[in-house]
């Protein structure tokens, strides 16, 4: 079975912004087709840098381009009856919508989910939003930053002396996404075997909860993790230790901690207490252990103490950069990257998705122009003509 195959034949409306952009993209990479419904003026997430090759206008944006690769591309107004009328139209159509504005907001313009089932009784409507539809907190706003420290990551995360370090790479978002795409599968397999559709509430701040570290260990023990940078709350030595040209990230545990003294010639032999075969009694002395374990480290380049490791079966490879990353034979040889090639920006190397199906991995697409797809899918999907979609386009609605 070819990746295109997967989850072919399944309709999504993706409504969403920049919160819920990635939910979409991974349901495209599964093989769904997923129309991006923008306004006329384009999502808020085209004029979000960095922008490629100079091109600041809408069609530039490396992180429009990205989370919203693999969707066609439509443009309604939904602040318009015409535009509203529209889209319920096309709600008739679809599996899936995907909405992540503000709770209420599709309520407030009369296309909330009673709207919608009415016209499509086993819809999935996903619902993704800062703190959920409903609860004390259902009005405010939550842009990243807000959500890691709501959801408790922004707490544990960065060095301990320091003020806490917030993730790179908007990853409340993405991780919101992706429990959101997950139980969008659920709810259409729901939906297969008992014929019933679904609303769909996802919250930002309690997906970010999820971390094991995050509210786990105080919900069951009462007890509170603290920022410990890149050492792990419980082994030792585990973390990034530096090498002649980089960094590596070692990983010792109780099995491999004599296996590592014994490949390391002339190590300290204090090392050699036997109290120190217990992890979590490493995992105290973590402060004096990981200067010595730095020492040895440091005496090789990061690519060689990689190999020189994982021949012993301990768990180590280097800290990669993106170009470190990209040019990794191992990626390379597994066909990660492809190309695309886009109207506006041309080509480029972009991920694929993160698995192989039968052997096969499928290759990326590029975003959708703004309306690109008005006539292809209001056209061939609605009937409209060309006529019809020049006063549509004249009115303002597309």
């Amino acid at each position: 079975m070819s990746g295109d195959a997967l989850l072919s034949g399944f309709r999504v409306l993706d409504l969403g912004t920049a919160m819920g952009a990635f939910c979409g993209k991974v349901l495209a990479d599964l093989g769904m087709d997923v129309v991006k419904v923008e306004p006329p003026s384009g999502d808020d997430l085209r004029t979000e840098p960095p922008f490629a090759k100079g091109h600041s206008n809408r069609e530039g944006s490396l992180r429009f381009a990205y989370f919203n690769s693999g969707k066609r591309g439509i443009t309604l107004d939904l602040s318009r009856e015409t535009g509203r009328r529209i889209l319920l139209d096309l709600v008739e159509r679809a599996d899936v919508v995907i909405d992540s504005h503000e709770p209420g907001y599709l309520d407030d313009l009369g296309i909330g989910y009673g709207e919608m089932v009415a016209r499509r009784p086993r819809l999935v409507l996903v619902s993704i939003s800062a703190f959920g539809q409903d609860g004390p907190y259902r009005d405010y706003r939550a842009p990243d930053l807000v959500a890691n420290a709501m959801g408790g990551l922004l707490f544990i995360s960065g060095d301990p002396s320091m003020t806490p370090c917030v993730p790179p790479g908007g990853q409340s978002y993405v991780y919101t996404s992706l429990y959101s795409a997950l139980g969008t599968l659920l709810a259409l397999w729901q939906r297969e075997t008992k014929g019933l559709g679904a609303h769909i509430d996802a919250s930002v701040q309690a997906s970010m909860a999820l971390h094991e570290h995050v509210a786990f260990t105080w919900s069951s023990e009462a007890r509170l993790m603290k920022r410990a940078g890149s050492q792990h709350q419980h082994v030792a030595p585990a973390n990034l230790f530096p090498c002649k040209d980089g960094w590596i990230s070692f990983f010792a545990t109780q099995r491999h901690w004599p296996i590592f003294l014994d490949m390391w010639e002339g190590h300290p032999t204090e090392l050699d207490d036997p109290e120190l075969l217990v992890n979590l009694n490493r995992r105290a002395a973590a402060d004096w252990l990981n200067p010595m374990v730095a020492s040895f480290t440091s005496q090789y380049g990061k690519e060689e103490l990689s190999v020189l490791l994982q021949k012993h079966g301990l768990p180590a490879l280097p800290v990669n950069s993106p170009r470190d990353f990209m040019e990794d034979p191992h990626i390379v040889e597994r066909g990660f990257f492809g190309m695309v090639s886009h109207p506006v920006l041309g080509s480029f190397s972009q991920p694929g998705v993160p698995f192989l199906l039968d052997g096969e991995r499928r290759g990326p697409r590029p975003a959708p122009l703004l309306g690109q797809h008005n006539a292809e899918v209001l056209g061939g999907d609605l009937g409209l003509s060309e006529e019809d979609m020049g006063v549509l386009a004249a009115e303002g609605v597309i």
